[in-house]
């Protein structure tokens, strides 16, 4: 009767635990927080401000970067113009490539990253999911290309100045160099078929 008791208590306590927010973005923030406050007390405030930020904009990088990858896969598939599926492709082997660097970097400097997609770019998912193949498609799909390149664009601009060594600054360079370009692209693409 004990161990189901305690069982019972340790599972509900889980599922508080789990339930209290299921955004990934948001729990690899909070880990990520705990840790640099746990690690930082001898450090200046001003300096765990910065790397709580440094952290929370390499989760958005991950996050933004999954997820123009999980967009692009539904678009290889379901784009109708050879031209978007290409730029699919290209954004599919980019983000693949930036995803491994990103996650060596945050391992390096003890930044968790999300395991999934957050909820937002769960929901850019679905809507792309469920629109049919078609012209329409492909407009939605770089109408997200351009909004989440956008955002990473911002957060790797502002990773260059925060980052705290070299690999960081490379890396945010990098990312941002590659989503100028996506951007564009994309923007090409859509006014092509607008």
């Amino acid at each position: 009767m004990k161990h189901s008791t305690f069982f019972s208590v340790s599972f509900c306590l889980l599922l508080t635990a789990g339930c209290s927010s299921n955004d990934s973005t948001d729990k690899a923030d909070r880990i990520n927080d705990e840790r640099i406050d746990k690690q930082a007390i001898a450090v200046s405030d001003d300096a765990k401000k910065d790397a709580k930020e440094v952290s929370r904009l390499m989760v958005r990088l991950s996050d933004s970067g999954l997820t123009e990858y999980e967009l692009s896969k539904i678009a290889l598939q379901k784009a109708t113009n050879p031209e978007v599926r290409a730029y699919s492709q290209r954004a599919i082997n980019d983000h693949q490539q930036d995803d491994r660097t990103l996650r060596a970097l945050a391992k390096q400097m003890n930044v968790t990253l999300p395991a999934e997609l957050s909820e937002k770019s769960k929901s850019y998912q679905e809507k792309l999911t469920s629109q049919k193949a078609g012209t329409e498609f492909d407009l939605q799909y770089l109408s997200n290309m351009v909004d989440l390149n956008d955002k990473a664009i911002d957060a790797a601009d502002d990773l260059i100045d925060l980052a705290p060594n070299d690999d960081a600054k490379t890396f945010a360079r990098k990312i941002l160099d590659d989503d100028k370009k996506h951007k564009d692209q994309a923007k090409q693409l859509k006014n092509a078929l607008d």
